[in-house]
């Protein structure tokens, strides 16, 4: 299993001249969670992107929502992906999901990949690598996943 870390100190920088951005990353995150002025409502899930070019704070800004979203009992799923890893196959969608899947009974995690299963869970590294190597059907895996 793959796990990302915040990169050090990040985490304890204040962010400065960025209140702007922080209230709709807050606003954001607590209407996906279902939480509003009014109280609570349905949580109706979703994705949050961001973009921009390099320096500008894209990560500082994403660590705020993903602890934000933390703190409000959200499932966060993360993951980084560079340019070393362009040649592991799924490594950054490994790296996003298998956690989740991995907390999982091998019972769950065939219930949720239905008959997927034998297609999906090799390319997440949640079983053992079939006898015969060959790279996993990429459009096969995004079916199974979607």
């Amino acid at each position: 299993m793959s796990h990302v870390t915040e990169p050090r100190g990040w985490a304890s920088q204040p962010l400065l001249e960025r209140e702007s951005e922080i209230l709709a990353i807050h606003r954001a995150v607590d209407d996906l969670c279902g939480i509003t002025d009014t109280g609570p409502a349905a949580r109706r899930g979703g994705v949050l992107t961001f973009a921009g070019s390099a320096g500008i704070g894209k990560t500082t800004l994403l660590a705020e929502a993903r602890r934000h979203a933390a703190e409000r009992n959200c499932t966060v799923l993360f993951a980084r992906g560079g340019e070393q890893e362009k040649q592991v196959p799924f490594h950054v969608m490994r790296q996003l999901i298998q956690p989740a899947f991995a907390a999982m009974t091998e019972a769950e995690r065939h219930e949720v990949l239905g008959t997927w299963y034998n297609i999906v869970a090799p390319a997440l590294g949640l079983t053992a690598a079939p006898e015969v190597p060959t790279a996993p059907d990429p459009q096969g895996v995004r079916d199974g996943l979607d």
